[in-house]
């Protein structure tokens, strides 16, 4: 079928798991291209890692659109407004990228583009939650930001956090502190080491990222009925909870509620959260560069971000093997 182009637009969200980039056409709200690559949130990788990662997977949305010529851009990248240092680098590798291709890039920190592709620019509260966690709500136009303070001190409910305290549980599972998990033996099998070996290796070899994807272990063997790691999950679910009762205070009536990232790949906390909020919007980590490529559109119709969003599961089939593990699709 051959389309009417309109306005492309580049739309990449730069996180400490992934960057995920797509590519949308103005004309007839066709998602064309869709791309993923590793981390680039500069806080967690070097600036020559991020601007590779960053041009991988704008490469690979570039490549399943076909031939395009890109009209807008827009980038929301992890790490952006924490502090000088790290927005100036980031300027900086945007703008090498900018300078090989047309317009003139807008860059806004992911945690914006979660808010947007939640509220649609109306007051509305947000918990993003992949490798790690914040919080985010908007009102009166302006985003205000809670959490994400550190891995080391914070990032509650994120796959690190949930890990983390999944590892922990094991442990005193396995010391004979607490009753049986048939997490020791899942996180040994994921190793192929005892438990003891693998805790030391994740300690000599830390990687947060690693980490965090083993909070898909939690989730399976919550999934078939382990009663620890149910509880692990269900930690998490408060702590959301607590951030978004927490932000509930700053408004006097009710707005749009949402919590977005990898984490809501769990059904367990899914569910928990269907069960506690009426009408809570959940989306994926991958799902956060439509909220930037709307922002840029100028739209507000969440008819228009629903039909992004299919076009977008549709065509995950087409990623390749290692960006659909980036995802933690199976």
């Amino acid at each position: 079928m051959l389309f009417a182009h309109g306005r492309m637009i580049l739309s990449v969200d730069g996180g400490g798991t992934k960057t995920a980039a797509i590519i949308v056409d103005e004309k007839n709200y066709r998602l064309a291209g869709f791309g993923v690559a590793g981390p680039s949130n500069v806080r967690s990788v070097t600036a020559s890692t991020s601007r590779k990662n960053i041009l991988k997977a704008i490469k690979n949305a570039e490549k399943m659109a076909g031939s395009v010529s890109i009209t807008g851009s827009i980038y929301g990248i992890a790490g952006y407004g924490d502090s000088i240092a790290y927005t100036e680098e980031i300027k900086s590798i945007v703008k090498s990228i900018e300078a090989i291709s047309d317009g003139k890039a807008v860059i806004t920190n992911d945690g914006e583009a979660a808010v947007y592709l939640v509220t649609m620019g109306d007051d509305g509260i947000v918990t993003a939650l992949g490798t790690g966690s914040v919080g985010a709500y908007i009102k009166d136009g302006k985003v205000n930001r809670i959490g994400g303070w550190s891995y080391l001190t914070d990032d509650v409910a994120s796959g690190y956090w949930i890990a983390r305290n999944g590892i922990e549980m094991a442990e005193k599972s396995y010391d004979g502190i607490i009753g049986k998990t048939s997490l020791i033996e899942k996180l040994q099998e994921h190793f192929k080491l005892p438990l003891r070996d693998l805790v030391a290796d994740l300690e000599a070899h830390f990687n947060k990222r690693v980490m965090a994807s083993l909070a898909m272990d939690v989730d399976t063997e919550a999934e078939k009925g382990d009663k620890i790691s149910e509880n692990v999950l269900y930690m998490a679910f408060n702590e959301i909870k607590l951030m978004i009762d927490g932000m509930k205070k700053n408004f006097e009536k009710p707005v749009a509620v949402g919590s977005i990232g990898g984490v809501m790949q769990s059904r367990t906390i899914r569910e928990l959260l269907h069960r506690e909020y009426n009408g809570i919007k959940i989306f994926y980590g991958y799902h956060v560069a439509i909220g930037n490529a709307m922002r840029l559109l100028g739209s507000r119709s969440s008819e228009v971000r629903d039909s992004f969003v299919s076009q977008m599961e549709e065509k995950i089939d087409l990623l390749s093997h290692k960006e659909r593990e980036l995802l933690f699709i199976k």
